[in-house]
C-alpha cells in the first residue's frame, strides 16, 4: 500500500513540476497571415478568339472618302490570312492582359479603261495590352478595373495595271479631238499659245472622263475595307499632262512663228506643223500615261489609344457563366475617341477548358496625316481557351 502511494506521489510531482516552473502553452504561437504572394498562385489563360467581324464607316485618304460597308461574308471571300491570340495572367487581385489580332485581305477588280485592272491589299494589326485590379471578388462573380492601350496598324496597297493599247489609242484621240477646232483657226494668229491651251483643256477633260468613272465607283464602295488610295489619280495625271504640254509650248510657238508664208501657203504650212506636233505629242503622251497608270500606291498608318475599362463576370454555377467588358479611350492621343464592348456567355467544358459565345464591337474615330478612319468593327465571336 505504501509503495503504491509513493508511486502516485512521484507521478503527481512529475505533472505539477512543469506547471510550477512556468505557464503551460495551451495554443500554438501566433504567426503573420500569409501574403498574397505566398497564398495566391499565378493563374494563366490562353485563348483563341474567333471574331467574325465586318466593318462599316468611312475611310478617307487625302480628303477623298469611301463609304465602307463590308460584311463578314465578304471578308471571308477576300481573306488571305487571319491570326488571333489572347493571353491573361492573374495573381490575387492583380492581372495582366494581352491580345493580338491580324487580318490580311486582298481583292482584284477589272476597271476596263486606261486602267485595265487593279489589285488591292490590306493588312491590319490590332494589339491590346492592359493591367487590371480586382475591385470585387466573390464566389459568384468579380469586377476588375483595367487600364491599357490599343495599338492599330493598317497597311494599304493599290496596284494599278494599265492597258497600253487603250492608252496609245486614247493619246491619239486626245490630240485628234481638237484638230477641227485648230484648223478653223488657221487664218488667225495662233502664236499666242491657242494651240497649247486648247490641247491642254481637251486632254485634261478626256483624261478625267476616261480614268475616273470606273475607278471612282470601285473605290467609293470597295469590297474590302481600304481607303481610296487612287482617289486623286485623275487630277495628278491631268496636272502632269498640263506640265508636259507646257514644256512643248516654246518649241511649238517658235516653229509656228517662224512661218513667213501668207494666205493659203501659211494655212498649209501651219496645218503641216500641227499634224507633226499632234503625232509627236500623242506618242510622248502615251509613254507618260502608261508609266503613271502602271504604278503602286501604298501607305502605312498606326496609332496608340490609351483607355480605361471595366470587366465583370458572373457565375451561374460551376459550369455556366457570363462576362462583359467595356472600354473607352483615345483621348486625342491617337484617335479622338476609341471604344470597345464585349458580352459573352461561357461554359466550362472541363476544369481547365472553356468556350465562350458572344458579340464584340470596336470603334475608332482617327484622323491624322491624310488618313480618316471613322469606322466600327463588329460581329459575333466564339472563343475557346485553356486555364492552368
Amino acid at each position: 500500500m505504501r509503495m503504491k502511494f509513493s508511486l502516485f506521489t512521484w507521478a503527481l510531482l512529475a505533472v505539477v513540476g512543469p506547471v510550477a516552473a512556468g505557464p503551460m502553452e495551451l495554443a500554438p504561437k501566433e504567426t503573420a497571415p500569409p501574403s498574397i504572394t505566398e497564398s495566391e498562385p499565378w493563374q494563366f489563360t490562353i485563348a483563341a478568339p474567333g471574331w467574325m467581324a465586318g466593318l462599316g464607316g468611312t475611310i478617307g485618304v487625302r480628303g477623298v472618302n469611301a463609304d465602307i460597308d463590308v460584311g463578314f461574308d465578304q471578308i471571308l471571300q477576300h481573306l488571305d490570312m487571319i491570326f488571333a491570340m489572347r493571353a491573361e495572367a492573374q495573381k490575387g487581385p492583380f492581372g495582366i492582359y494581352g491580345e493580338l489580332i491580324y487580318i490580311g485581305l486582298s481583292d482584284n477588280a477589272q476597271i476596263n479603261g486606261l486602267i485595265n485592272n487593279i489589285h488591292e491589299q490590306v493588312d491590319q494589326y490590332l494589339v491590346d495590352g492592359a493591367l487590371s485590379w480586382r475591385l470585387i471578388n466573390q464566389p459568384r462573380g468579380s469586377l476588375d478595373l483595367a487600364a491599357g492601350t490599343h495599338y492599330t496598324n493598317i497597311y494599304e496597297r493599290l496596284e494599278l495595271h494599265s492597258d497600253p493599247v487603250a492608252i496609245q489609242q486614247a493619246s491619239i484621240r486626245f490630240v485628234n479631238n481638237i484638230a477641227d477646232d485648230l484648223r478653223s483657226r488657221l487664218d488667225q494668229d495662233i502664236s499666242n499659245s491657242e494651240f497649247l491651251e486648247a490641247l491642254k483643256s481637251t486632254i485634261k477633260a478626256d483624261i478625267i472622263n476616261r480614268i475616273g468613272n470606273a475607278l471612282d465607283r470601285h473605290e467609293n464602295r470597295p469590297d474590302i475595307p481600304i481607303g481610296p488610295l487612287g482617289g486623286r489619280i485623275r487630277e495628278e495625271i491631268a496636272q502632269r499632262v498640263e506640265h508636259f504640254i507646257e514644256l512643248k509650248k516654246a518649241e511649238l510657238q517658235a516653229r509656228i512663228d517662224a512661218l513667213v508664208e501668207r494666205g493659203l501657203d501659211r494655212r498649209a504650212a501651219v496645218d503641216r506643223v500641227v499634224n507633226e506636233a499632234k503625232a509627236r505629242i500623242a506618242n510622248q503622251l502615251a509613254v507618260r500615261l502608261n508609266k503613271r497608270l502602271s504604278q503602286t500606291l501604298s501607305r502605312t498608318d498606326y496609332w496608340f489609344d490609351p483607355y480605361l475599362g471595366l470587366r465583370g463576370r458572373y457565375n451561374f454555377n460551376k459550369t455556366f457563366y457570363t462576362a462583359v467588358r467595356g472600354e473607352i479611350g483615345g483621348f486625342g492621343v491617337g484617335a479622338d475617341l476609341m471604344w470597345e464592348v464585349e458580352a459573352v456567355v461561357g461554359i466550362n467544358l472541363t476544369r481547365n477548358i472553356f468556350t465562350e459565345v458572344g458579340y464584340r464591337a470596336l470603334g475608332a474615330d482617327y484622323e491624322n496625316d491624310g488618313l480618316l478612319f471613322d469606322a466600327v468593327m463588329h460581329g459575333p465571336q466564339i472563343t475557346t481557351g485553356i486555364t492552368f
